[in-house]
């Protein structure tokens, strides 16, 4: 079940670091605006992180890969 909430999580997250950026964008805030993107990409990926350790040990797993 914590599948599909981490990817409601980074739907919402995606949504409002747009939103940010776009007002941020309008307003000439150029700098502020790419520095949300960042932030935003930062906290996905360490969000992202643990479940990708998870896929490549399952996959190892499966196929008995450096025993």
């Amino acid at each position: 079940m914590e599948d599909v909430s981490i990817i409601f999580f980074l739907m919402a997250l995606a949504i409002g670091i747009t939103i940010l950026h776009t007002f941020l964008k309008q307003a000439g805030r150029d700098e502020f605006a790419y520095l949300a993107l960042v932030v935003g990409l930062a906290i996905g990926l360490i969000k992202i992180l643990p479940l990708i350790k998870d896929l490549f040990a399952g996959v190892q797993e499966v196929f008995k890969l450096y025993d």
